[in-house]
């Protein structure tokens, strides 16, 4: 099997494919979620298809309900490509809690492994190989290699390299970077932390309906801006962010949940803004005190259209995934993840965001 990605990686054994892994992924899958990630490849042109990620089911779903979502979505992908044989590399790979203990968790998801196996042979399509990845150990479902050892094979890759690391190091391919770095500035707050800016969230909600009220939206929308260029534009004004109060974050993360104060936040790009400008949407993502509020899904995205706007395109990958999960009908997240996945950049947008940008500055100004 070949998969054509940059190096061309001549994967032959269960080893290869899961040192391929990260370069599939663009990052190490070593963060707090599991996944199982499906990859689908024409075998009778020996090329990529395409790929698909799930979340990793947790032990109240139902393991065989959540294989036939799995195959129902990519059968209905096969068919889009209207492709020949197809064949699958499928991995299960562990979240952070299950990495500790890998045999046991590999054990425990081979419900899914084997559910997962049968859809895939009931819908004629050949399963490659079906492993279970977690950052240190490698294990092949149903496989009577002797040599595969019970704690788990190595995984190869940069500090292990193995024959996909050296030819992605031979032709100048960086390592893919960490899933678990790459999250961490998006982790929300904690504890007394995480109680005082919800607390300070329902009060800016409050706030910002009663200003509305005695004055307008397009009123609210001046005023979050003016806070907004003070904190950014052209550099910002110093005001260390990390110093905001929950009340300060509160009202912007409330903000920003109205496109027009939204469509502001989008065009603080150019070179003197954009590391404050990626640092005040983490920060904001993280005051949210919860992934899965909507409240979220903001901070994020423009977390990853500045992330993609300084070549970052795995980081911007995994902030639109988290934007998505925690509000799936949040347009401009599908619009960049789209725009990312098929282009690698977010390049034909900037046009679109450096002219509202000017705009609304010499409407300012004038």
């Amino acid at each position: 099997m070949n998969i054509n990605t940059v190096p061309a990686f001549d994967v032959r054994s269960p080893a290869q494919a899961v040192e391929a892994l990260p370069y599939l992924l663009s990052f190490r899958p070593d963060g707090p979620d599991g996944m199982v990630f499906i990859h689908a490849h024409d075998t009778l042109h020996d090329r990529p298809l395409f790929s698909q990620k799930f979340d990793l089911p947790s032990g109240e779903d139902d393991p065989n309900e959540a294989a036939h979502h799995m195959m129902h979505s990519t059968l209905h992908r096969l068919e889009k490509f209207a492709t020949g044989p197809a064949d699958i590399l499928v991995y299960l790979c562990a979240s952070q809690q299950d990495a500790g203990d890998g045999h046991a968790a590999m054990t425990r998801h081979r419900v899914l492994a084997d559910a997962l196996l049968l859809s895939a042979e009931t819908h004629g399509i050949d399963t490659l190989a079906a492993m279970f990845v977690t950052p240190t150990h490698w294990w092949v479902y149903h496989h009577d290699n002797p040599n595969y050892r019970h704690e788990g094979m190595p995984v190869d890759g940069p500090d292990n390299p193995g024959v996909v690391t050296m030819n992605a190091r031979t032709v100048g391919i960086p390592a893919p970077p960490s899933q678990a770095a790459l999250t961490a500035p998006f982790e929300p707050v904690a504890g007394k932390e995480a109680e005082a800016q919800r607390a300070a969230i329902l009060h800016a909600v409050g706030e910002r309906a009663d200003r509305v009220q005695a004055s307008s939206f397009d009123a609210e929308t001046e005023r979050l801006t003016a806070i907004l260029d003070g904190l950014l534009l052209g550099g910002g004004d110093g005001t260390p962010l990390e110093d905001l109060t929950p009340g300060q974050t509160a009202e912007l993360i409330v903000g920003l949940r109205h496109r027009p104060v939204r469509d502001v936040a989008i065009g603080y790009i150019e070179p003197d803004e954009l590391p404050r400008a990626r640092e005040l949407w983490a920060l904001l993502a993280r005051r949210c005190a919860s992934a899965t509020t909507t409240f979220v899904a903001a901070p994020l995205t423009l977390a990853a259209f500045t992330a993609a706007v300084a070549g970052e395109g795995p980081a911007a990958l995994i902030a639109l995934e988290r934007a998505r999960s925690a509000d799936p009908r949040y347009l401009l997240a599908q619009l960049l993840m789209e725009q990312i996945v098929m282009t690698g950049s977010v390049d034909a947008l900037l046009d679109a965001v450096r002219r509202e940008r000017d705009e609304r500055l010499r409407g300012r100004d004038s």
